[in-house]
């Protein structure tokens, strides 16, 4: 009988020990979940006052930049208002558009300057696995510095039977200009790109190179290889400053990209 009854006041013990046990193990596990829940709150909070000092910040910035924005457009406008009006009256430009699409911009600088084109045509992109279109530039050359309705006819007739050149505009009047639009370099037929800065070489007529500045492989190196003026941004505000001032006279490789040699160009007074 003793030993059932140590035996039953151990068993008490143990289950009394296991309950005082759980108690005070309980008691710390919430103490240390409340610590770290507080530990976790106060990092969020700091956090959220870095975040909300950081907005205010950014906030000013912005507004700044707005401000910036509005100046320098009020200075774009007395700018181009100087510089632009009547600035090329008189030229006769040909538009060649090559795997790209002409930009609005440079179409509304070009009326508002007074130039007048004499053509615009679009050269099919490169083929995929097709061979190189060997002759076209010479001949899209040739074709723009005729300037008399007959032999523009003849040519263009021959020009058109591949579907490599579309006219939206050809009049009977010899371009002194032509203002070549390039897209993506896997879609341009170098070939064809120098064969035409070749041959506006040869008969004397200056070829500008233009991309706008999305184009991510340019193409525009094969232009400033043979010695003509480039522009890769074409379609912004200093894109148009630099195709005008290249206009007037001031030749170079302008833009933002690796082949650009400057910026902007320095405007020099014309007479």
């Amino acid at each position: 009988m003793l030993r059932l009854r140590d035996h039953i006041i151990s068993l008490v013990a143990v289950f009394l020990a296991l309950a005082l046990g759980i108690l005070i193990g309980t008691g710390f596990s919430e103490d240390m979940l409340v610590t770290q829940q507080r530990l976790l709150i106060d990092r969020l909070m700091l956090e959220f006052s870095d975040l909300r000092a950081e907005q205010h910040r950014l906030e000013a910035q912005i507004q700044e930049q707005k401000r910036d924005l509005n100046l320098w457009e009020q200075y774009r406008e007395a700018l181009y208002d100087m510089q632009v009006p009547g600035s090329l009256a008189g030229r006769k430009l040909a538009l060649v558009c090559h795997a790209a699409e002409l930009p609005e911009t440079v179409l509304t600088l070009l009326a508002d300057a007074g130039a007048e084109p004499v053509a615009v045509l679009r050269v099919a992109e490169k083929r995929a696995g097709g061979q190189a279109a060997a002759g076209l530039g010479r001949a899209v050359c040739s074709l723009l510095a005729a300037g008399e309705a007959e032999g523009q006819a003849q040519m263009l007739q021959e020009l058109q039977q591949d579907g490599r050149l579309s006219p939206e505009l050809l009049l009977p009047e010899r371009a002194d200009t032509m203002l070549l639009f390039l897209g993506e370099k896997e879609r341009v037929d170098t070939v064809f790109v120098q064969e035409l800065a070749a041959a506006a070489a040869d008969c004397g007529l200056p070829l500008v190179g233009l991309e706008n500045s999305g184009v991510k492989k340019s193409a525009l190196e094969t232009v400033k290889a043979a010695g003509m003026s480039t522009i890769d941004n074409a379609e912004t505000v200093f894109g148009q400053f630099s195709l005008l001032a290249v206009l007037q006279g001031v030749p170079g490789n302008y833009g933002i990209k690796a082949g650009a040699d400057a910026f902007l160009p320095v405007f020099r007074e014309v007479p």
